[in-house]
């Protein structure tokens, strides 16, 4: 999903065709007496799992919010298989083998929702060359097509962001992503994912937007897109997927 990420998220092959990946997302809140450092030693026996089951096709990173409202949870996890077919072979080793690690989880955390989409890559940042810490910065909102408009024109309006962001220090990648199971409150077409690789580089683009290229943001998306304020999180990779190719 992520810049942290790399390869994992990215459009795997130009088509066509939009190319798309399977996300899921479960938002859940600490149990009496549990805390980060709990979840991260049940991490570290999923990700030996995961190794032993040579399991190489998903990425994982946990979130926790930074700027938010009314959407409050104390940690969300999020998985990214690299296509459908890993997705359902994934999810059966899981529910057969994985019942363990499953309750180890549930001593951990409670997850009041479990919910699926379909991730279509928009913007890319920049490549600094520089390895990544597996922190990261990401926000989210939830956006609708305008009446009248088409999300070609939104992909046309993207693509020309890319390329001014590029041009112009705002360093940044994103994700649309589509709904497909779970959602309950789902009056919105499609959720716009924007990821920074730290709170500097959020920094930075803030103060560049407000210095007067939101104005170039603006002229782009307004008549295009009707969207809710961001929520931000903090983030960490818990799990890489191997590199394709």
């Amino acid at each position: 999903m992520f810049l942290a990420a790399g390869a994992a998220v990215s459009d795997s092959h130009e088509s066509d065709e939009p190319s798309f990946r399977p996300i899921e997302a479960f938002a859940c809140n600490y149990n009496d007496g549990m805390g980060p450092a709990d979840l991260e030693k049940v991490n570290a026996k999923w990700n030996a799992w995961m190794d032993d089951e040579g399991q190489d096709d998903y990425f994982a990173a946990t979130m926790t919010p930074h700027y938010y409202g009314e959407w409050p949870f104390d940690v969300a996890w999020i998985g990214v298989w690299r296509d459908g077919n890993a997705m359902g072979t994934g999810t059966d080793m899981w529910l057969a083998e994985g019942s363990g690690l499953r309750e180890a989880y549930g001593e951990v955390v409670s997850c009041a929702a479990h919910t699926n989409f379909a991730s279509q890559k928009v913007q890319t940042a920049p490549d600094t060359g520089e390895e990544g810490d597996g922190a990261f910065v990401v926000a989210f909102s939830n956006c609708s097509m305008e009446e009248g408009k088409k999300f070609d024109e939104y992909l046309a309006a993207a693509k020309e962001w890319d390329t001014y962001a590029a041009e112009n220090g705002i360093h940044e990648s994103a994700w649309v992503w589509w709904p497909v199971y779970g959602e309950s409150d789902n009056d919105y077409d499609f959720k716009s994912v924007v990821a920074m690789p730290d709170h500097t580089t959020a920094g930075a683009n803030w103060q560049a937007y407000s210095e007067g290229h939101f104005r170039k943001s603006n002229e782009l998306f307004r008549d295009l897109l009707d969207c809710d304020v961001s929520r931000l999180y903090d983030a960490k990779v818990v799990r890489e997927m191997a590199d394709e190719g």
